[in-house]
């Protein structure tokens, strides 16, 4: 089972969806990655808890897919 996304995670992703300009995809990007950051190394601080790490490959994929 996968965890639960971190908060703000799935409108970053409608707006990666809905925009046209490469630009503002790249800064949603950042976005994304940088809450994925944090997400994680808060929940290091949860024993027992580790989510997964995907690489920027992976996230571009299910952005645009």
């Amino acid at each position: 089972m996968l965890p639960e996304p971190p908060p703000g995670w799935t409108s970053l992703q409608e707006r990666a969806r809905r925009t046209k300009d490469p630009e503002e995809l790249a800064h949603i990007i950042d976005e994304m990655n940088q809450l994925l950051a944090e997400y994680e190394k808060s929940s290091e601080e949860l024993p027992g808890k580790k989510p997964r790490r995907q690489n920027d490959r992976e996230l571009r994929k299910k952005v645009s897919g």
